[in-house]
């Protein structure tokens, strides 16, 4: 069950991000990518059509964001490793692995919005168990369909299966996984946005134009969302590492 912890991964990660920035280059294309998804079927105005192209574009945006997270977390495995990161080899394995990690990425949604479905018939709360516990348990199929060597079909019964067997450390990662993404760069904009707008303000009237006011800050939270996906990407493979091979590296 202890098999795998590793505490002190938490701490190196934001030092190996920062010499591999590299590792938060796919988030962050992926992340803008979301912005423009947004941006141009947002659903506004209402009606059928425009809901379903919200959807579909919300489908889309996530398949794009984990396909970004593959790519980072493959970059993530060969600095540990190697002490490199090269972004070319990343997104060339990635893009070799896309039919896997999109397969993978697909049953983690699907898996996650049932859990989520029903654990909302006991309310609000139960959507959130629903979501924590689908997320717990299948939370190393991106990083075993992206680099360790599973077919993107069975990377949701390979990750049940290491969750199982690693408690302590499934818990912590995904404690981390839940918290930076949900809640991290919401927290981070929140700080950074009245020196952002102070900024903005100060450049002109042309700055503060409703739809600048509307794009920037979406950048803003997407450039934060690219680096704490980053800092994901590095203990989540870092952890699926430790407890699949056993590995103790840096």
């Amino acid at each position: 069950m202890l098999r795998g912890l590793d505490l002190g991964t938490y701490l190196r990660a934001f030092g190996l991000l920062a010499r591999h920035p590299q590792i938060a280059l796919a988030p962050l294309l992926a992340a803008v990518a979301n912005v423009l998804l947004q941006l141009l079927f947002g659903g506004e105005g209402g009606g059928f059509i425009a809901s379903a192209n919200a959807g579909l574009a919300g489908l889309a945006g996530q398949l794009i964001g984990s396909f970004g997270l593959a790519v980072a977390m493959i970059g993530a495995d060969a600095a540990w490793r190697r002490g490199r990161a090269p972004f070319d080899d990343a997104w060339e394995e990635a893009r070799r692995k896309t039919g896997d990690i999109l397969i993978a990425a697909l049953g983690l949604s699907f898996v996650v919005y049932v859990a989520g479905l029903i654990g909302g018939f006991a309310g609000f709360a139960g959507t959130i168990v629903g979501y924590l516990v689908a997320t717990y348990f299948f939370i190393y199929a991106l990083p075993a369909a992206a680099f360790g060597g599973i077919p993107g079909g069975a990377a949701l019964q390979v990750s049940l299966e290491r969750a199982q067997a690693s408690v302590a450390p499934t818990l912590l990662v995904t404690g981390v996984y839940v918290f930076a993404t949900l809640v991290a760069p919401s927290l981070i904009f929140s700080a950074l946005y009245p020196a952002l707008l102070g900024a903005m303000m100060a450049i002109g009237p042309h700055a503060t134009s409703p739809l600048v006011l509307d794009v920037v800050p979406r950048l803003a939270v997407a450039f934060i969302t690219a680096f704490v996906s980053g800092y994901v990407a590095l203990v989540l493979a870092k952890t699926y590492a430790d407890i699949s091979y056993g590995r103790r590296l840096r």
